[in-house]
């Protein structure tokens, strides 16, 4: 009936294997067969899925069939895609739709035929189908053809009134048939209307987003929830290109298991993924799980795929690199139906550009505020920190000239100078800020600078931050540790030692050093040990080593690793 895995008979045991028999001729003046309204009026609205179920139920009640079927074959003509049951309970229509989804189909019936299991080879039994089951008595097969094009079987079977199929039947069947094949083409045209409709507007809503300044993981993020949606797939995700162009990284997903994918690492070699990268074109497979290369498939592929089948991948251009929308379906269903012109390619590549257009904007707009940082840095050191400076200088050389007589104002004046040095001291800090590209992606610079403010914040110390050399050029394993060891240091001086005034220095060279100095009493021993023995424990892991000199003028830490170690 349908195809199966068994063999199949010869050509002529499709075509009119058993006669329609009793073929009864209209008496005279018997009006033709009368196509019931609702399948008219599905060939003018209506939509698919509903459209098949109406085609199936109304020559079901025209024939006194007891059990119908209509077998869709897949737009390649080589498999059934979905089978579509009236007459048995839905349980049973979902089983046996299951059973037959995916079956290669050699050969479709193409003329009215009465045909029997035993003549297609086939044993019912092996189907599920037991003794007593309606699909088990000889059937009625009539061609339904879309466009000219053969879209499917129409299956009757077993008359409720116990009588064979007549000509009239087979009339009946066939005027249906084609009345059929005008409402699924227009069901069919009205539903991928509408899936085009939906993909420009999901695609404009995007752009809408990117360039109102929505955040470029909750954008691609969104872009794999309108994957799944429009694509309808089981599990999408948005892979971006890494430091190594060996990998993509899936940055976003969408759907089954998306909490486990995001994040993941997709190689380039021995993966379907690699092939498109290099191909370059939106590629559909029929079973993502096969070896792409023979004999190799990479585990972490292995592991994404399993339990899926059909795949969808279609690259973009994400900056100078490829990135690349994956969808994927459970195995069993449907595969993919997409060309190179689809409206889902379309709303990929948009997607893409807008991605491109906003990161170029966001870049022209850093640049912009890092211009004017610059200025503003630059006129607070030319101007602001000169002049603070030089009023330091005089003031200094007129407490120097008043100590021996007037020591009271000598020391007034000493005190001044230490407030305006503290207050060069917060600009440079300031200058050091603005130099920062911002929140979102804090740099080495930033994340110190931010340690020290909010250490010190409330505290009457006076802070001197001195960051040296090419701390944004650190590896990154290395930096959450230099920003907890200015942690605990600078929490160390401000809890413990009393001092008025602290110097942090981060200075990269050949060695990677963090001096923390204070005019302090020095730290008591048990806050030496029960706090600086973790970041001697930090300093060794890297090869390095802690150093404490403490006395009553104050105490340096010195936190030090080789550079060559990083």
């Amino acid at each position: 009936m349908i195809g199966a895995p068994l063999p199949v008979p010869a050509r002529d045991s499709y075509r009119r294997a058993v006669p329609p028999p009793d073929v009864p001729v209209p008496a005279p003046g018997a009006e033709p067969p009368v196509l019931p309204v609702a399948v008219v009026t599905s060939a003018i609205t209506g939509t698919l899925e509903s459209t098949l179920q109406d085609v199936v139920r109304v020559a079901v009640d025209q024939v006194g069939a007891g059990f119908g079927a209509l077998g869709v074959l897949t737009r390649d003509g080589r498999r059934l895609g979905r089978l579509v049951v009236v007459g048995t309970d839905p349980a049973e229509a979902a089983r046996l739709a299951e059973l037959t989804t995916g079956w290669v189909v050699r050969r479709f019936v193409e003329e009215p035929s009465i045909l029997a299991w035993e003549q297609l080879g086939v044993d019912p039994e092996q189907l599920g189908l037991g003794d007593g089951h309606p699909a088990r008595a000889p059937f009625l097969a009539v061609p339904v053809r879309v466009g000219g094009q053969l879209f499917g079987n129409l299956y009757l079977t077993q008359k409720r009134v116990g009588e064979p199929f007549t000509a009239t039947d087979v009339e009946v069947v066939q005027a249906l048939a084609g009345v059929a094949g005008l409402a699924i083409g227009n069901a069919r045209a009205a539903e991928q209307a509408e899936r085009g409709r939906r993909q420009f507007q999901a695609g404009t809503e995007i752009v809408t987003s990117l360039l109102s300044g929505a955040g470029q993981d909750d954008v691609l993020r969104a872009m794999a929830d309108r994957v799944i949606e429009l694509a309808e797939a089981d599990v999408a995700g948005v892979l971006c290109p890494t430091d190594d162009d060996d990998f993509l990284v899936v940055a976003a997903a969408a759907g089954m298991d998306a909490a486990d994918i995001e994040g993941v690492r997709i190689p380039l070699s021995a993966t379907h993924v690699g092939n498109v990268h290099r191909s370059q074109q939106p590629t559909v497979l029929d079973d993502v799980s096969v070896d792409p290369v023979l004999g190799a498939h990479a585990d972490v592929a292995v592991e994404i795929t399993r339990g899926m089948g059909p795949g969808l991948m279609i690259p973009f251009r994400h900056g100078a690199a490829t990135g690349m929308v994956v969808a994927m379906r459970r195995r069993g269903r449907e595969p993919f139906e997409v060309g190179p012109h689809h409206p889902l390619v379309a709303f990929v590549t948009r997607t893409a550009l807008a991605l491109e257009l906003a990161r170029s904007q966001a870049r022209e707009r850093r640049l912009q505020v890092q211009a004017d940082r610059d200025r503003i840095a630059r006129d607070l050191h030319d101007h602001v920190v000169q002049r603070i400076f030089a009023t330091v200088l005089s003031l200094d050389r007129l407490s120097r000239s008043l100590e021996g007589g007037q020591p009271g104002t000598a020391s007034r004046l000493g005190r001044s100078i230490d407030e305006l040095e503290a207050t060069i001291a917060e600009i440079r800090t300031a200058i050091f800020e603005l130099h920062e590209d911002g929140p979102s992606v804090p740099s080495v610079r930033g994340q110190l600078s931010d340690v020290v403010r909010r250490v010190t914040e409330g505290s009457p110390l006076r802070r001197d931050l001195r960051l040296r050399g090419g701390l944004d050029d650190l590896p990154r394993e290395l930096v959450p540790d230099l920003v907890a060891v200015v942690r605990e240091l600078l929490t160390n001086v401000v809890r413990h030692s009393g001092a008025d005034r602290v110097t942090v220095t981060v200075d990269v060279a050949e060695e990677v050093r963090v001096v923390v100095t204070d005019d302090g009493t020095g730290l008591p021993e048990v806050h030496a040990r029960s706090g600086l023995a973790n970041l001697a424990d930090r300093a060794e892991r890297h090869g390095g080593r802690l150093a404490i000199s403490s006395g009553p003028a104050g105490t340096e830490v010195r936190w030090t690793v080789p550079r060559r170690h990083c």
